[in-house]
């Protein structure tokens, strides 16, 4: 927007000043406000406003303010668009093999393996040792976590980042980053807000006794008795088994009224799938009634889950067994933690010290809790025990910050905002 407004008043100012300083070329005569008049003139009247030229000079300079305007009116598009025509479009092989090396060599956290999906480009470190997933949308270029690579590349890589940003016209946020970094984002001049709590949890300490447990205890041993049970299925994954999985996750997304999310999330991709291990819940006669994907953290012990779909007729209770079955199953592997994913706004603005922004944050959260029911999807995962674990949006200013929440939204919705605000999306 500034750049268009620049190569508006350039234009102006060049035939204000052409006209003034010619006036005699021309059969009227100009101070600078009729000059700057006919200047608009020249591209919003048919004839001009009935200005005529006395000379070939004035021919010329009246040619001319089409040509100026033109090329700066090209020149401004071509700044607004630059971002989107060189780095609107997913990384190249080789970057994207690059990337992979570095998240295999270094990732350590639940997003690691969202940072290799297919709507992330890459920022490299000047040492080629560091890389940030991120995605452009507007003037946002918003990166996946935390800079992924060695510990001691981290300040180069951000610094990096933000004049790579700079360059060009973006502004650059961090989302879902771990508390680890946060007084280094601070010197280096960001801000940062808490978004959340992400929910880990404790495979070495799990197990279903005790009265807390008593509910997921009855529920588990009701799915037993009727035939129902968890299969797991480690990649790749057949063509057939992704073909039941599709059928399931459509009906999943039609009885939510959503869109598939992005970014920070997986999405029903056979490529994607086919690479994951795969969990189902089946009833009795063998019909698949639910499933989720998992995924690993590289260097951590730990595993994520992402998709968790189920058909609508699915019992009451089917997603609990889900769980369960996966916490056991992966306890008995040797993984230590179990990640159910981000509680969006949760603990956010909770303790006297939280700056005003987080209550702020806090208030929508308890207002808009009606529609998106976010204490009901936080008090299910809750059930698990889980261990939870604050997560933040690094951002540059106040000022920035709604171009860097849409950005985000464009980014989690893949575009499509309708269905990202749909209250089940």
């Amino acid at each position: 927007m500034r750049v268009s407004i620049g190569a508006l008043l350039f234009t102006l100012a060049y035939g204000t000043l052409g006209f003034y300083l010619h006036d005699r070329a021309y059969n009227m005569q100009f101070d600078l406000p009729k000059a700057m008049v006919q200047t608009l003139a020249m591209f919003f009247t048919e004839d001009n406003a009935g200005l005529v030229p006395h000379t070939r000079y004035s021919q010329f300079f009246v040619n001319s303010i089409y040509l100026v305007g033109g090329i700066t009116l090209t020149a401004a598009l071509w700044m607004l668009l630059r971002p989107v025509l060189l780095w609107g479009h997913p990384a190249i092989t080789a970057e994207y093999q690059h990337a992979t090396e570095i998240v295999e060599a270094y990732g350590s956290f639940s997003l690691a393996r969202f940072t290799l999906l297919e709507d992330k480009s890459y920022y490299f470190s000047l040492s080629g040792q560091t890389a940030i997933a991120y995605v452009p949308k507007g003037r946002g270029a918003i990166a996946l976590g935390d800079p992924i690579g060695p510990k001691s590349d981290r300040k180069e890589a951000i610094l990096g980042f933000q004049e790579f940003c700079r360059q060009n016209d973006w502004q650059p946020a961090f989302y879902q980053t771990l508390p680890d970094d946060l007084n280094l984002y601070r010197t280096l001049g960001f801000r940062t807000l808490q978004i959340g709590e992400e929910g880990v949890v404790d495979l070495v300490a799990f197990s279903l006794k005790g009265n807390a447990k008593q509910d997921l205890r009855t529920s588990l041993n009701k799915f037993k008795r009727l035939g129902y049970e968890a299969k797991f299925y480690d990649p790749p994954i057949s063509s057939d088994a992704i073909h039941q999985l599709r059928e399931i996750s459509n009906e999943w997304l039609a009885m939510m009224e959503g869109a598939e999310k992005r970014f920070s999330l997986g999405w029903f991709h056979d490529d994607y799938l086919q690479g994951c291990k795969i969990v189902t819940i089946v009833d009795a006669s063998g019909q698949i009634i639910a499933f989720a994907n998992v995924v690993n953290a590289y260097q951590s012990k730990n595993v994520t889950v992402d998709l968790m779909r189920r058909r609508s007729e699915a019992p009451p209770g089917t997603m609990d067994f889900l769980f369960v079955a996966m916490f056991e199953h992966f306890k008995a592997q040797g993984y230590e933690g179990f990640n159910i994913g981000l509680s969006a706004l949760s603990g956010v603005g909770e303790v006297p010290e939280s700056r005003r922004l987080e209550r702020g944050v806090k208030y929508l959260y308890q207002h808009l809790n009606r529609f998106y029911n976010f204490k009901g999807i936080h008090n299910y995962k809750e059930k698990f025990q889980p261990r939870w674990e604050p997560r933040y949006l690094v951002y540059p200013s106040v000022v920035e910050l709604p171009t860097i929440v849409m950005a985000l939204i464009r980014a989690d919705s893949g575009d499509r905002l309708l269905g990202y605000l749909r209250p089940g999306g």
